[in-house]
Order: C-alpha cells, then structure tokens, then sequence
C-alpha cells in the first residue's frame, strides 16, 4: 500500500476506478430507474437537492486543502490536514461524496442508486481503517491526537 511514506501509484489507480465505476452504476440507475421509492415526488428532489449540494460542498472543502493531485490521490503526502473541514471530519471527501450520491438518488427516487450508495458506504467503512493505519505510520502521534479530537465522520471530540 504504502511506498516512501505514500500511497502506490497503482493503489490510488485502483481506488479511483472502483470509485469511477461506482459512479457510472449511480448514474446508469439514476437514468434507468430500476427501482423507483414510492415518496412523494416533490418533497424527494427538494431534499434530495439540498443534501447533494451540502456533499458536493462539503467534498470540494476537502479537497480545496490540498496542494496538488498527487496529495488529492494519497500519491504524496506533505503535512496532515487538521484545520478547515477537518477539522470535523477526517473524511470529508467521502462523506460528502456519498452524501452528494444520496441525494441525486432521494431526488430522482432511486432505489438502485440508494442502494448502491450504501454498498459504497459499507466498502469506505473497509477501506478507511487502510488509509489510517498508513496515516498513523506516516504522521505517528500528531495523528493520534487528531483522531482523538476529531471522529471518522463527523464531529468533534470532548
């Protein structure tokens, strides 16, 4: 996983197309409409909306903290992110990724595209743990101290 104190070209390739696939998925059933929710249709695209612009938001704070696309895909790491949005959450992109694809999915009232929102959330909910131990390795206790204050997902610590 980890090459000089950063990720492998060929790890960060593969999470960037399996997160392209799953983005593909969202869309093709966002269009298809497998499995349409039987919610009212208005009420779904006014809070399917809200909260896809809150995680698109919340998904481009994160990565507006970083310098360059090496440190966007974990190819090369210089500092740890604490301030800003991480300062809330020490996962901002994916919480706001996944909550950007559930709400186009609340919009349009897909079931197949909530669904496979929530696999997404299962496969971060594996891949997380990866990325801190590597986090812990590469930033020791400045890292322990940040998962101390701040939580996964979102919130802060006493």
């Amino acid at each position: 996983m980890s090459h000089h104190g950063s990720l492998r070209r060929s790890t960060a390739a593969g999470m960037w197309a399996a997160y392209s696939a799953h983005t593909a998925l969202v869309t093709w059933s966002l269009g298809r409409q497998p499995a349409r929710l039987r919610i009212p249709a208005r009420p779904a695209q006014v809070a399917g909306a809200a909260i896809s612009a809150a995680g698109f938001g919340l998904c481009i704070a994160g990565m507006r903290r970083f310098a360059g696309v090496e440190e966007l895909t974990g190819t090369r790491n210089q500092a740890l992110l604490t301030a800003g949005v991480y300062r809330f959450s020490r996962n901002p992109q994916y919480l706001g990724y996944l909550a950007a694809l559930a709400g186009a999915g609340l919009s349009r009232r897909s079931g197949a595209a909530l669904l496979s929102t929530a696999v997404l959330a299962f496969a971060y909910s594996a891949w997380i743990p990866v990325e801190e131990q590597h986090m812990s390795r590469l930033y020791g206790r400045d890292y322990s101290d940040y998962c101390r204050r701040t939580r996964r997902w979102w919130g802060r610590r006493g």
